[in-house]
């Protein structure tokens, strides 16, 4: 009998752990009409605050202070490219791996920077990458990001600095569409070194 309650009382704990994480979703994908023909492959990595704010309550939607736009490389802290999900279960990586990007995770996405590097695997090389740069200012312990039809532009990164989200009292909800955005050029943009 003690075994047993024993084992209820760890799948109990296994439970409420898990349902007390915070948790990342992130959809992007190309241009459908655009992408038609051609292959991009998408990757994504997380920068870091060295300096984070402090955090009394995870489960409120409050702003944050930090002004982005002002922030130096040096102020961030990169981590490396994470293949989308699923590449893992294909590592020829078909086709049904490019033109989109899917991740989801246990990550407290507030204040952190997503970086999207898009790389147009049908030019052979010859075309520069251009990349997405998100900074998530709001908090949520569940964040959904979802960014749609965007357009391949060689050498430019795309940065979001005003991305207003649905909130209910659930999750954040970030939905943008990217068709018409114009990026800058990869060089002019103020923080190229976490590129």
């Amino acid at each position: 009998m003690k075994k047993i309650s024993f084992i209820l009382f760890l799948c109990l704990q296994i439970l409420i752990t898990k349902a007390q994480s915070p948790y990342l979703s992130v959809h992007l994908s190309m241009d459908s009409a655009e992408s038609k023909y051609t292959n991009y492959k998408i990757v994504m990595k997380f920068c870091d605050l060295k300096k984070e704010s402090v955090i009394d309550n995870w489960f409120t939607h409050d702003s944050s202070t930090i002004t982005f736009n002002k922030l130096l490389p040096a102020d961030l802290n990169c981590k490396d490219y994470i293949e989308p999900d699923g590449s893992k279960e294909d590592p020829s990586r078909s086709k049904s791996t490019f033109n989109k990007y899917d991740f989801g995770n246990q990550v407290f996405a507030f204040e952190k920077v997503l970086v999207f590097k898009i790389s147009n695997y049908s030019s052979r090389g010859l075309m520069p990458d251009m990349y997405v740069v998100l900074p998530v200012k709001y908090k949520s312990f569940v964040t959904s990001i979802e960014l749609t039809n965007v357009s391949f532009q060689s050498g430019k990164v795309i940065y979001i600095e005003k991305a207003l989200p649905i909130q209910d009292s659930a999750k954040l909800i970030i939905s943008l569409s990217l068709k018409d955005v114009v990026g800058t050029e990869e060089n002019d943009f103020f923080l190229k070194e976490i590129l």
